[in-house]
């Protein structure tokens, strides 16, 4: 036998030797593999009991609340009708007030215009008035500058004569 038959036999038995190797732990994994698919089983029928218990509690608990929701609803159904009528009410209160300050609103434009009319008669009458006095005070300034000339006069010819 030469080296290089040795060679490949040697080759060959390490070959054989992994993949004895291999197919023993493929195997070991297979088995763990089912042994843990057999535990999730359980597992999980033990979850599915439990949380099948829980919804059945949960159902006698709620049994009893039917004529809690219903008075509830009941409740909701006055609260609602209540709100209603308190809107209703407000409405009307509302619409009132509006009118009332309409009214306030015509009213009082009124009487800002009678005021107007007023502070304007009392401006015409004010102005007519100053100019009758602007014209008394022009006539008095001339009757008194003539009193004030004829005063001269009088005086001066006497002047003169002296």
């Amino acid at each position: 036998m030469s080296i290089k038959d040795k060679i490949i036999f040697g080759l060959l038995g390490v070959l054989v030797v992994a993949g004895v190797y291999f197919q023993l732990m493929a195997d070991d994994m297979k088995s763990r593999m089912s042994e843990l698919n057999v535990k999730d089983t359980e597992h999980l029928d033990v979850i599915d009991k439990e949380f099948r218990e829980g919804l059945r509690q949960f159902d006698l608990k709620f049994e009893g609340r039917g004529k809690h929701i219903r008075k509830a609803q009941e409740d909701i159904v006055s609260n609602t009708d209540l709100i209603n009528v308190k809107a209703t009410e407000l409405s009307d209160n509302i619409e009132e007030v509006q009118y009332n300050l309409d009214e306030y609103g015509r009213v009082t434009n009124k009487k800002i215009d009678r005021t107007n009319n007023d502070v304007a008669d009392l401006q015409d009458s004010f102005d007519s008035q100053r100019r009758l006095t602007g014209r008394k005070i022009s006539d008095l300034e001339q009757t008194l500058t003539q009193v004030q000339n004829q005063l001269k006069e009088l005086l001066d010819p006497e002047k003169k004569k002296k």
